[in-house]
């Protein structure tokens, strides 16, 4: 499969490209047909013209909510989630976000690494797989989600449809393999009052800001955008801004909003100041604010946070409700994903830490737990494993995203390699 892969990676770069200048920013506006908007469509599209041109024969989506790519036969399936939504692209970038570009050996562009990136590989890895004329036991069946930053609700939608995959992976997180995910919940808070501050902030909510700025009073604050998941790796412009307002000459009532806001959020990144900082085996809480907006209706901030498996909702919210309704603070919308295991002895596990040990040469490292949310989540028998390697820096959701050629091509023959011994006699 190796020669297979190598004599076809020119044509794979080429179709990255293609799909990396299509600007497929989750939740755009719904059309007819195209439930996440026009540029998500097209990229599911043009995603399922490159299986086609690959020679796949089964290509279909649900409802242009998740595509499908299926090769193989028997009675299981084996799946690999992949995602064609991205984030917005954001500030800051050397490089054209949509461009595409190549240099010193990294294409450069928003979804180069998550997850068009992954998504291009994974179709390779099975094409290689079908040259490679190997007999199969399983079916293997590519997943081309379409709202994964936003959601999940198409990869949910193929569930109801479709159903579950006796084994599944998603090449959306880090190497070796995350066998473990924490909760994730997404609160947004809001104070009615008439604000002197006018201000709008934030991406996403699962994006830290680089760049905060208002309007009155004028103020603009710099940082280090960054995965809402790993705040201690980026540099939250918006808490800077919550504490510039606190100690801006405002009226009384913004006085008091921001200099609590600023108390129970500013220079913390596990939610020390709203009393909920926990941690145990899958690791520390996590709480960012990442979207802020102050108009004629009042302030609104809202929070990324994600939580340990042994903690549960309710020591979440009761202590952040009790501490924001001091501010005059009420919560008007949350959402609570819950975490993910994997037993590190399973088929799965094993056979994805064995190849990556294999190919990698590293054989000590061991299944990790993560913060991010990924795919897996929607599965029962899945986990995230790569694409981003170990001593590399985690690159998605900020400016001048980008992916090294080489890892491009380990990421498709490690895919590949476990298709072989997950799918095939």
């Amino acid at each position: 499969m190796r020669k297979i892969i190598e004599n076809s990676f020119d044509q794979q770069v080429k179709d990255l490209q293609t799909l990396i200048r299509i600007p497929s920013v989750s939740r755009g506006e719904p059309k007819e047909g195209m439930p996440y908007g026009e540029h998500v469509f097209q990229a599911l599209r043009t995603a399922q013209d490159i299986a086609r041109k690959l020679g796949f024969e089964k290509v279909w989506d649900v409802e242009a909510r998740c595509g499908v790519v299926e090769y193989g036969q028997g009675d299981e399936v084996v799946a690999v989630m992949a995602h064609l939504d991205v984030v917005p692209e954001g500030t800051g970038w050397q490089y054209p976000p949509y461009g595409a570009e190549i240099h010193d050996g990294a294409m450069y562009g928003r979804g180069t690494a998550d997850d068009k990136g992954a998504a291009v590989s994974a179709l390779y890895a099975l094409y290689a797989l079908k040259e490679s004329g190997a007999k199969m036991k399983r079916r293997v069946r590519i997943l081309l989600g379409c709202d994964e930053e936003r959601g999940s609700t198409g990869i949910e939608r193929y569930r109801e449809v479709e159903g579950e995959p006796d084994l599944a992976f998603t090449p959306d997180a880090t190497y070796p393999v995350v066998n473990s995910e924490m909760n994730i919940s997404h609160m947004m808070f809001e104070k009615k009052y008439a604000t002197a501050v006018r201000a709008k902030v934030g991406t996403a909510m699962n994006v830290i800001p680089g760049v905060a700025e208002a309007e009155v009073p004028a103020l603009s604050m710099q940082g280090k955008e960054g995965h809402a998941s790993m705040p201690d790796h980026a540099d939250n412009a918006l808490a800077k801004l919550l504490l510039a307002l606190s100690e801006a000459d405002l009226p009384a009532p913004d006085r008091e909003t921001f200099s609590g806001l600023a108390a129970l959020l500013c220079g913390y990144n596990h939610g020390e100041g709203l009393g909920v900082d926990f941690t145990d085996a899958s690791g520390r809480l996590t709480l960012a604010p990442t979207v802020f907006t102050a108009d004629e209706g009042g302030v609104s901030v809202g929070f990324d946070i994600r939580y340990p498996a042994s903690m549960t909702f309710e020591q979440l919210t009761g202590p952040i409700d009790e501490h924001m309704g001091k501010l005059g603070f009420a919560c008007k919308e949350r959402s609570n994903s819950l975490g993910h295991y994997i037993a590190p002895e399973s088929e799965l596990v094993s056979t994805l830490m064995d190849v990556y040990g294999e190919l990698s040469g590293d054989r000590e490292s061991k299944p990790i737990s993560i913060g991010g949310g990924t795919y897996a989540r929607e599965f029962k028998n899945a986990v995230a494993v790569g694409v981003t390697r170990p001593d590399r820096p985690d690159l998605c959701h900020i400016a001048n995203e980008n992916i090294l050629l080489s890892e491009m091509l380990f990421n498709t023959r490690f895919m590949a390699e476990c298709l072989r011994r997950l799918a095939a006699e």
